[in-house]
């Protein structure tokens, strides 16, 4: 387990000095109180008193950086198993990203996402956690229409198009965008035809299409 201060990565420094600052008030209040109350009913004595009220920014150091460990183990894992369900390998590359994301700095990571597009224009796997970004935290679902279409022109792997078509799919019905949802349910169906995903788009697309013809 690494002291996040002797990280490279600035933003992971930031992000972990954010927690600390938020942790130690709080922290600090709680630890004096209970040594206060030790102290008061004749537990420790005054030295005592006074070694353990010294060491308790350092206790609240270390436990900063067990739970900023703890929390990038956990993010790790979700995005592991949100992505690779859908198609895509983990990316170590995206780990710093994927943590910020589950500390709740979503726009410090869809920075660092951005920053990593420019310097990697053809990763799209980022570009689709980006997409993913905006549609679901920064109520942006223009961006991730763009995104996931900026995917889809890039020449994806027959993975990641698919999977970005289902997103898109997605975003349309979540959006109410019926006309865009049409024509990739066609998409859909006529690209994957003899799948079962493929009987499902066309399925879909044959009861909107019932819909409009009953309003």
């Amino acid at each position: 387990m690494k002291n996040p201060f002797s990280s490279e990565d600035a933003a992971e420094r930031a992000q972990f000095l954010k927690l600390f600052v938020f942790l130690l008030p709080g922290a600090l209040f709680l630890l004096v109180a209970a040594e206060s109350m030790a102290y008061s009913r004749g537990m420790i004595g005054g030295w005592v008193l006074l070694l353990l009220i010294l060491l308790d920014v350092p206790l609240v150091f270390a436990f900063s950086v067990l739970l900023f460990w703890l929390m990038d183990r956990t993010a790790s894992g979700v995005s592991s198993m949100v992505y690779a369900g859908g198609g895509l390998p983990p990316e170590p590359a995206h780990s710093a990203f994927e943590a910020l994301v589950a500390r709740g700095f979503y726009a410090e990571a869809a920075e660092a996402y951005r920053n990593h597009l420019v310097a990697k224009p053809t990763d799209h796997a980022a570009r689709i956690k980006l997409a993913d970004l905006y549609r679901a935290h920064l109520n942006d679902p223009d961006a991730a229409e763009r995104l996931y279409l900026e995917v889809r022109r890039g020449k994806p792997s027959p993975k990641e198009d698919r999977l970005t078509s289902n997103l898109l799919i997605e975003l349309y019905r979540a959006t109410g965008r019926r006309d865009r949802l049409m024509v990739e349910l066609a998409r859909f169906a006529d690209q994957w035809k003899g799948t079962r995903a493929a009987e499902d788009a066309a399925k879909a697309l044959g009861e909107l299409k019932e819909g409009m013809t009953d309003q």
